[in-house]
């Protein structure tokens, strides 16, 4: 008999579950995608807008290659 009493006491001071989410993790109401609006339309960079793909690899090959000379007269491979 004890041990039922002593069983129930332990269960009424137990504290209420806690919740295991946070709240901002799962948002309760569902989340409707807005209209996209005309300015944010025209911010939007397209791939017609940058130049074209050689333009881009040579540019990033020239700064590459400039980095590896000064890299190289730096650390005494290239004597000027």
């Amino acid at each position: 008999m004890k041990s039922q009493e002593t069983q129930n006491a332990k269960t009424e001071n137990n504290l209420p579950p806690v919740k295991e989410t946070p709240d901002h993790l799962y948002p309760q109401e569902s989340m409707k995608p807005e209209p996209v609006t005309q300015i944010q339309k025209e911010n939007v960079i397209t791939s017609q807008d940058l130049p074209d793909s050689r333009v881009r690899y040579g540019f990033t090959l020239v700064i590459l290659a400039s980095f590896l000379f000064v890299a190289a007269i730096y650390y005494g491979i290239i004597n000027p």
